[in-house]
């Protein structure tokens, strides 16, 4: 279990990253609402009504995701890589659950785990008093941490308002995970050799996501449960998102602060369509025929609801 002090907040630059074991919290460190915590099992689902239109669910998909330039020449970011969850700035037990959370999402993903006893961390959550006071602190000291952003995304990034800030660093890679440098000038473009890659069905290149931090205001955390907070960083981390408010067409653990609606309990059927469908196949495919595949994967997310026993059936056939 990789549970970071609260100590570490230098240490969510990444250069800081160090595998650590599992120690316990101080007593004056949040406990985020883990009283009302449920335990990681598939019961906190959200069940919405109505199936949402096509039109709906595409547009959501889209409004949700935090991508810059041509949906049809990009792909979207996902973690390749060995996912190693830490957490710092709560108590032993709620940064357990927390951890544990994370890792039982991925797990469902099929995606890649490092060893939970011992690995470097690439998907940071922390709990500070002050998210914005800390990046830009953060900032000012080590700029160097910042360079893989460009300057629109770090002013971006110390401009954000709002409970939780995400920091999120990915490389271009091609298709076979080949590291693609960057240019240095307008007279050194990146050059990479590779097997001939045409298609007008997938890019030639791919976004792996390398570190994540998502930073939560202590302050605004308060109420919400671990799973709760679990679930909105791995939407946040697993994928390049954006918060969405209660009046998106589909209930979203993206619309966790959201203070006029009342947020679901945990990942929902969108959210599930979503992560699954970005991890399902190559991860080259543009984003637009990416974000069109949600509305498959959210039929069949309800389908396997529809087939799944009720807890009702289940006690009955116990009894049994």
């Amino acid at each position: 279990m990789t549970i970071l002090r609260a100590g570490l907040l230098a240490a969510a630059s990444f250069a800081l990253l160090v595998s650590l074991p599992a120690a316990g919290q101080d007593s004056g460190q949040a406990e985020a609402g883990q009283q009302d915590a449920p335990a990681p099992d598939g019961d906190n689902i959200v069940v919405t009504g109505e199936r949402p239109t096509h039109r709906e669910v595409s547009r959501q998909a889209r409004d949700i995701t935090d991508i810059r330039g041509g949906l049809r020449r990009r792909p979207l970011a996902r973690i390749e890589d060995r996912l190693c969850p830490g957490v710092f700035g709560l108590k032993r037990s709620g940064a357990e659950l927390l951890i544990d959370r994370i890792r039982w999402n991925a797990e469902r993903l099929d995606m890649w785990m490092a060893d939970d006893a011992d690995c470097t961390p690439n998907l940071i959550v922390g709990f500070v008093a002050d998210g914005q006071a800390a990046i830009t602190q953060l900032e000012r000291d080590q700029p160097w941490l910042f360079s893989s952003l460009s300057l629109p995304e770090r002013r971006a990034l110390l401009a954000e308002e709002g409970p939780v800030r995400v920091w999120t660093t990915a490389e271009t890679r091609t298709r076979d995970g080949m590291l693609i440098e960057q240019a240095d000038g307008l007279t050194d473009p990146p050059v990479v050799q590779m097997a001939m890659a045409h298609s007008k069905i997938y890019l030639s290149t791919r976004q792996d996501i390398i570190h994540v931090v998502v930073l939560f205001d202590l302050d605004e955390v308060r109420g919400k449960s671990i799973i709760q907070l679990a679930d909105y960083a791995t939407m946040r981390g697993f994928a390049r998102t954006r918060p969405a408010d209660g009046d998106a067409a589909l209930d979203t653990i993206l619309a966790l602060f959201d203070r006029d609606h009342e947020p679901p309990t945990g990942l929902t059927d969108f959210d599930q369509a979503y992560l699954r469908n970005l991890y399902e196949e190559i991860a080259n495919l543009p984003a637009a025929s990416k974000l069109l595949g949600v509305n498959g994967e959210l039929d069949q997310v309800l389908a396997e609801q529809a087939a799944a026993p009720t807890a009702a059936e289940t006690a009955a056939g116990t009894r049994e």
